[in-house]
């Protein structure tokens, strides 16, 4: 594990594209033809969206996917704490200049890449720098190399949030069955179909009590959200209500990896399964961090 990490240190290093990976294990499951970003977000908070943002990358990880997972979370970042990880730099240095992105990145569970959060940050606006603008540059070599992009947004709908979704590919909105959680996504839909060029949105249900009850919110979800805001939004799935999700925070391990049977993770591999198998074409679209550098720069303009 030790060897991928260091490979990935130096391909951000050199920024030449030169450097070469280790072959990458045996691909049981079929993988897409680029990157493809998928920014997790949520209408509120206490949802569960970054445990299901780190869990799925490892999902993916396990059937031989190059993962890149980024704490984009400011202020509220948890994603190292979930994985027991104890990273000596995060994004708050990078961007301070006191480390190089190569120092923040670590090795987490199924050999998903994580770039660890700033920790006290209040929102991505308020770290709009030339030091944003070089992590965005640095971000995308690592981009370059992986199959997918998993980006932990947090919850909420400020600029920030808006920033990141308008530079990926798919939005990916988490919520509950309670209905103050899926009111906040009908207002988290509202505001980011409202992007120049939206990205494509997708929902999952998180916590629900049985397939029924998941199924129940996807369909109303998204049949108001085409009615009511002239908006599509495509159901990704659910994973249900699991109290070993909860354990494993307590032991701060990702449930996939602790309880690897239980019903959360059965979920959560089903979520992964259905990412994968979703067929998708290339497109001219620049990658993930190159269209956030440029927007970076733009709000820098503007200001």
């Amino acid at each position: 594990m030790s060897d991928q990490a260091d490979a990935l240190r130096e391909l951000v290093r050199a920024r030449s594209g030169t450097a070469v990976l280790a072959d990458p294990p045996e691909r049981s499951c079929p993988l897409p033809l680029q990157t493809r970003t998928l920014v997790f977000t949520s209408g509120k908070g206490g949802v569960g969206t970054s445990n299901l943002a780190l869990n799925l990358a490892i999902a993916l990880g396990e059937c031989g996917a190059k993962v890149v997972l980024v704490d984009a979370d400011l202020g509220l970042a948890n994603i190292d704490l979930l994985c027991g990880l104890s990273p000596p730099f995060d994004l708050g240095d990078v961007l301070a200049g006191d480390a190089s992105l190569a120092d923040a990145i670590i090795e987490g569970p199924g050999g998903v890449q994580i770039v660890p959060g700033a920790h006290g940050m209040r929102t991505l606006v308020d770290v709009l720098s030339e030091g944003a603008t070089r992590l965005a540059d640095e971000l995308a070599a690592l981009e370059a190399e992986a199959d997918f992009l998993i980006v932990d947004a947090g919850s909420g709908l400020g600029p920030g949030i808006a920033t990141l979704a308008a530079a990926a590919g798919e939005v990916v909105l988490v919520t509950t069955p309670e209905p103050t959680s899926v009111a906040d996504a009908h207002a988290a839909i509202q505001r980011l179909r409202r992007l120049p060029g939206p990205p494509r949105l997708r929902t999952v249900v998180n916590q629900a009590v049985s397939v029924a009850e998941a199924s129940d919110v996807l369909t109303r979800l998204t049949a108001s959200s085409r009615q009511f805001l002239g908006t599509v939004v495509t159901p990704l799935g659910h994973v249900r209500a699991d109290p070993r999700v909860a354990q494993a925070v307590r032991l701060r391990q990702p449930f996939v990896s602790a309880f690897p049977t239980a019903v959360a993770s059965k979920g959560v591999r089903r979520l992964a399964r259905t990412v994968l198998e979703e067929r998708q074409p290339r497109n001219r679209r620049p990658g993930f961090f190159a269209t956030l550098a440029t927007r970076w720069a733009l709000s820098r303009v503007a200001r």
